[in-house]
């Protein structure tokens, strides 16, 4: 029997996986503005056409507000009465704005509420100012009904009539079936049976989320933070210092093996120091010691390394770095203590000493770099980018997203699939790595400057690199402006580039010279997944066909159909629906791929609300843990007992275990 049962749930299983495969029902969208102002215009076409003074007087609005909700929906919102009037004479749902979470409350919960707005008075400005019940009041705020509370006493002003209109006083609840909410009865079955209004669920269904990483913006630091890829072994300290190694003079490091062609010079250099020629690899044998250019040993047969363990006179090395850039004794500049690439090449003493005199670091692949999590972005307002109308007009910005010609700070422009909106952070950055890289080029390469970048408002106009940890395909983009919030705000085509869904990733953000200059695969670590985070091939132009699919699913219309709503209380497969909706992957291949997008709901501004999230503002794991805790203890679709769990089990426990093995397997090394 035990057996029978498993095999039944098994197919039971299947048999639903197959359903969820085959039959993907559309989420209720929730009662929205959208969805209300959408019937609104059809009842109103259906009734009066374009005579919309008639519908004004039947509605009982005036003319003015009327046409202002009509078309600016989002910014002019009916008060109570009025929501009242268009719900009675058109016969639609009431407004969002006055739609409570009434699926919400049990049914018993309603008629009690009920039974209290029945002895509340009322004033002449339709206000209710009452003593309440605790529990009552704690109903309201399940309701989402918007009061105060003063002085001991509830004061309910805009909302009241509407309250008080779904739960009205004329009714009386002795009136009521009220055996009939039973179990599993909702508020909503009351409100209903009450008012000959039509009344929708605020929230069908409600998605549940946990918090995602915190917002990032900062420059990439290997850890622990280096200047050049350059091995000074343990005598630079525990900083790796190489001034500090090289006031030694010689020292003894793992590094390549490179001969002159002419002269027979061994070195490290891929130039030879004395004749300039360029050198080649030299091999040694593993087994006897034999060098030699060929992979396997001609002598042994064993295996070759393009290294070897000898030693280099770091203080020469140093001063010769200094003389040939002009610079200075430095106090500091950060090494490491061996190198992981296979042939074991390093970087250029001089470009660590420009590093460190930019406060600049380098990463595995000889590349700078700055993370910031990706944000996606289709449209934006001058104003919000601290950019001039002027400038924007010079890198192709000539008109709004509606094709007005640009003229003022506040319309809204359409964002170029590669164009780029970086923090302020992350262009300070970029003006320190501009300046690094005209050193570069003026005192190691012997050529002219580049970038003409002395503040960040230089650095619009310029390109950059977008890249993803675990690829090797950097993206091209530009930088066109700049925002307050700790992120890197970009068009879903360009983060799906990277190969990311634009769900908070933390993707790097690379000056794109700098990878043209110092980039080599020669630096990379010979273990596996060396490759990875690299720029190996860059993309410089973005086919949107190429890209991740997820950015196919985006909508790009203005608004939605009313049909689309109305699907989605029958929960229809939105496969047999698509035709309906405007989205990317119906203008594959057409211009329009690029071009013409628009939004269902507009923001005032792009990084309004808080620029640092509390967590990163809470320094120590107690703090936040508490102000968590103290979250969720207001949060009712959480219980406090097992967020504490969840922090214990799946953090705290492990943190613990990973700290007691490192503790346990660590090693020491004597600093002298």
């Amino acid at each position: 029997n035990k057996i029978d049962k498993i095999l039944f749930l098994g197919d039971l299983l299947i048999a639903f996986g197959e359903f969820l495969e085959n039959n993907h029902p559309l989420v209720p969208s929730g009662y929205c503005e959208e969805w209300w102002i959408q019937e609104l215009r059809k009842k109103i076409d259906e009734k009066f056409g374009e005579d919309i003074q008639r519908a004004s007087s039947f509605i009982g609005i005036n003319i003015e507000r009327l046409k202002r909700i009509i078309e600016n929906p989002f910014y002019f919102k009916p008060t109570a009465k009025e929501a009242l009037n268009i719900s009675e004479s058109l016969n639609l749902p009431l407004h969002p704005e006055y739609t409570y979470y009434w699926h919400d409350i049990h049914a018993d919960e309603a008629v009690e509420l009920k039974k209290w707005l029945e002895k509340v008075e009322v004033s002449e400005q339709d206000k209710i100012i009452s003593k309440i019940p605790k529990n009552l009041k704690e109903i309201l705020e399940r309701l989402g009904v918007p009061h105060k509370f003063e002085n001991n006493k509830i004061i309910i002003s805009e909302h009241a009539p509407v309250l008080l209109r779904c739960l009205p006083k004329n009714k009386k609840v002795q009136n009521l079936v009220v055996y009939q909410f039973g179990e599993g009865m909702s508020g909503l079955d009351v409100v209903k049976s009450l008012t000959d209004i039509p009344i929708r669920e605020k929230a069908p269904i409600y998605i549940g989320a946990r918090m995602g990483r915190p917002e990032k913006a900062r420059e990439r630091k290997l850890s622990p933070p280096v200047h050049v890829l350059f091995p000074v072994g343990l005598e630079g300290g525990s900083t790796r210092n190489i001034v500090k190694a090289a006031e030694k003079g010689v020292i003894s490091v793992e590094i390549a093996k490179r001969r002159c062609p002419d002269c027979e010079t061994i070195t490290f250099h891929n130039f030879c120091p004395s004749c300039k020629k360029g050198t080649s690899a030299m091999n040694t044998c593993l087994k006897c010691g034999f060098s030699s250019e060929e992979t396997v040993c001609p002598k042994c047969g064993g295996k070759m390394q393009p290294y070897d363990q000898r030693n280099i006179n770091l203080k020469e090395e140093f001063q010769k770095a200094l003389r040939k850039i002009g610079e200075e004794m430095i106090k500091e500049v950060k090494g490491v203590q061996g190198l992981i690439s296979e042939a074991k090449i390093p970087e250029a003493l001089e470009k660590g000493i420009l590093r460190a005199k930019y406060d600049l670091y380098v990463y595995k692949d000889g590349t700078m770099r700055f993370d910031a999590t990706d944000a996606p972005l289709t449209h934006f307002k001058p104003s919000e980018i601290s950019v001039p109308v002027e400038k924007l007009r010079k890198l192709g910005y000539t008109q709004d997203y509606e094709g007005n010609p640009l003229e003022n700070e506040e319309q809204i422009v359409e964002l170029k699939p590669q164009d780029v909106i970086i923090s302020e952070n992350c262009a300070n950055y970029l003006v320190r790595v501009a300046n690094f890289v005209n050193e570069l080029l003026t005192k190691f390469y012997v050529i002219p400057t580049y970038y003409q970048i002395k503040s960040i408002e230089d650095v619009v106009g310029h390109l950059i690199i977008g890249l993803a940890p675990h690829t090797s395909v950097g993206i091209v983009g530009r930088v066109i402006g700049f925002t307050k919030a700790q992120v890197c705000y970009a068009h879903p085509y360009w983060h799906a580039a990277k190969r990311r869904n634009c769900d908070g990733d933390e993707d790097s953000i690379m000056l794109a010279l700098d990878p043209l200059l110092n980039f080599s695969k020669l630096f990379l670590p010979k273990k596996r997944g060396g490759m990875m985070d690299t720029p190996l091939v860059i993309a410089v132009r973005l086919e949107p066909q190429e890209v991740d699919s997820e950015s196919h699913n985006m909508d790009v219309m203005g608004q939605y159909p009313l049909e689309f709503y109305e699907k989605t209380l029958r929960y229809e497969d939105p496969k047999r629906n698509e035709k309906l909706m405007d989205i990317i992957a119906h203008r594959l291949g057409k211009p329009q791929q690029y071009e013409n997008f628009k939004f269902t709901h507009p923001t005032k501004n792009i990084f309004q609300g808080p620029q640092i999230t509390r967590y990163k503002e809470l320094k120590t794991m107690m703090e936040k843990v508490q102000a968590q805790l103290e979250l969720s203890n207001k949060i009712r679709a959480s219980e406090v007992k097992t967020v504490a769990s969840k922090i214990t089990q799946k953090h705290f426990i492990r943190d613990i275990a990973g700290n007691l093995k490192a503790f346990s397997t660590q090693k020491s090394r004597c600093l002298n």
